[in-house]
């Protein structure tokens, strides 16, 4: 859940940035479909009209409509570093396909991630025990704590290293004085990575 105890599990109806859940209570959703994916908010009629158009003309072909690759010309002009476009269903699904792509290009298992990116192997292999520190909860920092790592290959061990954005030490005469926790994974990652596992 989202924000237990203060947040609906389940919603009624959505529009804009307000959410009814299934009593009728109104909420406002300041962070825009929880993470941010919603940019024009709920229910726009504009984004309402396009889909219903496209359902009236057939949805659930195997085939790939023509929208996908005007959307992918319009979002290369607009994005002229991109060379290709990639669609995923979710940000887990994205985050995975940018970490399978990070390790392909690199050569490297290990990756460093902030935040919460969805319940797939190689995010939740962060929480797999790790005989050096412990582990088990390295997660518990970023959003969702306790993600039990079952049926997460214990290879994937140390391949995931969580560390907290900006997490800085100020002095008394308020200058930083260490990047503690960002600087120590990072630094190890770089240091301890030996390119492809040896598998």
């Amino acid at each position: 859940m989202y924000a237990p105890d203060q947040w609906p599990a389940y919603f009624a109806e959505a529009r804009g940035c307000e959410v009814i859940d299934l009593d009728g209570r109104r909420f406002l959703d300041m962070t825009t479909s929880g993470i941010g994916s919603c940019l024009l908010g709920y229910a726009d009629p504009d984004v309402t009209e396009a889909v219903l158009r496209r359902v009236r003309l057939g949805s659930m072909c195997t085939l790939n409509s023509p929208e996908e690759v005007e959307l992918a010309a319009l979002l290369i002009e607009l994005h002229p570093w991109a060379e290709q476009v990639r669609y995923c269903r979710t940000g887990g699904e994205a985050m995975a396909v940018a970490v399978r792509i990070a390790r392909a290009a690199t050569g490297r298992d290990r990756v460093a991630l902030c935040g919460y990116h969805g319940w797939t192997d190689w995010y939740l292999a962060a929480n797999l025990p790790d005989k050096s520190d412990g582990g088990g909860d390295a997660l518990k920092e970023h959003l969702l704590p306790g993600l039990a790592p079952a049926g997460v290959p214990v290879g994937l061990t140390g391949t995931a290293l969580p560390f907290t954005y900006i997490l800085l030490a100020v002095n008394n005469c308020g200058f930083v004085t260490k990047l503690s926790v960002v600087s120590y994974q990072l630094s190890e990652l770089g240091n301890n990575d030996s390119g492809k596992s040896s598998d």
